[in-house]
């Protein structure tokens, strides 16, 4: 899955979505990001949750760990680290969930030029211990592109997971004067494996909403909503958490 978390401010990085940060649905895998990066030394820290349900399933994420750090003025690397308890059928299950390294160099800094940017990233993906009837270690290549306008951006991506999907993903974002945001995303993933990924299904969809508000210099939080479409199958998320901006 993927989805957007809100941005505290129009010119900061949006942290990236992992698929694990918002929906644990059985799927192929997507990401998104902007191609925007932390200056050197600068960057995010951050504490969330999220809560899933759908199939007679339910699981709550927490805490989800995070961390993005500004190697250079254009090269950053990030890691999500979450914790899941899941509910199913009587029985439960907890533990490490799905944990994702992240590289991201920004080609063309949307910073400098002022309204595009452009940036290519590698992910790494360590799956949870229960993982069957594939390697642990996964990745992925994203190509992310970023368009900024007075007080709106939109970015995408688009690109490839080992697991055997290809995915692309939109997102919307409006900041307004006091800082608060609203992010709109979109994001859908195809299969290439034969017959399907998990789901049985061919194609994943995420649709999501957030919202994201500055409670201080270098404190945000947000909170968001989304919805996941696989066939005939639907399930609902939610998610929350903090973040923590530092620099040299």
């Amino acid at each position: 899955m993927s989805g957007a978390t809100a941005s505290p401010t129009q010119g900061a990085p949006a942290e990236p979505a992992a698929p694990s940060d918002l929906f644990r649905f059985p799927q192929f895998g997507s990401w998104l990001d902007d191609a925007s990066t932390w200056a050197a030394g600068s960057g995010s820290t951050g504490i969330g949750v999220g809560y899933w349900r759908g199939s007679g399933i339910s699981q709550i994420d927490a805490p989800i760990l995070n961390v993005s750090y500004g190697v250079t003025d254009r090269a950053q690397f990030g890691v999500t680290v979450p914790f899941y308890r899941v509910s199913y059928s009587g029985a439960t299950a907890s533990g490490l969930d799905d944990m994702y390294i992240s590289g991201k160099f920004a080609l063309v800094d949307p910073s400098v030029d002022g309204r595009f940017g452009l940036a290519v990233g590698s992910v790494v993906e360590i799956l949870s211990a229960g993982t069957q009837d594939m390697s642990r270690v996964q990745w992925a290549v994203p190509v992310s592109v970023e368009v900024r306008g007075s007080g709106v951006r939109g970015y995408g991506t688009a690109g490839y997971f080992s697991r055997g999907a290809v995915f692309t993903a939109g997102a919307v974002e409006w900041t307004s004067s006091g800082g608060t945001s609203l992010t709109g995303a979109l994001a859908h993933s195809i299969s290439v494996a034969e017959g399907g990924l998990a789901t049985g299904s061919e194609n994943l969809t995420d649709v999501t909403l957030f919202v994201g508000h500055p409670v201080a210099r270098v404190v945000s939080v947000y909170g968001g909503i989304g919805e996941t479409f696989s066939g005939g199958t639907r399930a609902l998320s939610l998610a929350g958490g903090v973040s923590f901006q530092f620099s040299r």
